[in-house]
């Protein structure tokens, strides 16, 4: 599948979050959907996107969920009543979502792996925010998908904070292994904030040595 282009779908999310997002990786005969929002209502904002975008429901082949959070699973049951896809998770965060969703996860993700149908996307395990936390990595078109991994206040980006993560020290050391993999990185985009849409390697780069903002989600 050669991949066209990446849709910010942006949901919405009560209180002090503001809005997620979710995102449509479109292809030549299918799309993925990175994150299901928040709500029933996230999920039709999905779906109206899809038909949006000239799309039919059955084009929607998969769904990655970068993490076990509800505000990026909310809207999975809904999603799951009108529309037919696999789902995708990490192994460490599988358990809590089968639970939270009532839905079992087709593919159990370790990290290091690419999507099947889609050679040009590859899943980095990034723990921290949540021990089952992936990222995605896009390279034909230089863009990461980071989930909440990091996330950005104005034009900078912030380790996820330590009161939103399951082990802050290890998502520290996230952002060390992906700045080390020396990946083509130009887009960085955010589960929450504002996508950077260029200089994204750079960002990161400099982003370690940055204080966390505590007060940012």
């Amino acid at each position: 599948m050669a991949i066209k282009d990446v849709q910010i779908v942006p949901c919405r999310v009560t209180g002090p979050r503001g809005v997620v997002k979710s995102f449509l990786i479109s292809g030549d005969d299918r799309l993925i959907l990175v994150d299901t929002g928040f709500s029933d209502a996230d999920a039709d904002i999905i779906i109206d996107q899809i038909e949006k975008s000239g799309r039919k429901h059955e084009d929607l082949k998969l769904c990655v969920l970068t993490h076990r959070h509800g505000d990026h699973t909310g809207g999975l049951k809904k999603l799951k009543k009108t529309l037919k896809f696999k789902l995708m998770a990490h192994e460490l965060d599988m358990p809590a979502i089968q639970k939270a969703t009532g839905h079992e996860v087709d593919t159990v993700l370790k990290g290091g792996e690419r999507i099947p149908d889609c050679g040009g996307i590859r899943v980095i395990h990034t723990p921290g925010h949540t021990h089952g936390s992936i990222s995605l990595y896009i390279g034909k078109n230089r863009t990461l998908i980071a989930g909440d991994m990091v996330l950005s206040a104005g034009k900078h980006l912030v380790v996820s904070p330590a009161y939103l993560s399951d082990d802050p020290e290890q998502a520290e050391e996230s952002v060390k292994k992906l700045i080390e993999m020396n990946l083509a990185i130009e887009k960085v985009l955010v589960g929450h904030g504002e996508d950077i849409f260029e200089g994204g390697a750079e960002r990161l780069g400099k982003l370690l040595i940055a204080r966390r903002t505590p007060d940012t989600a």
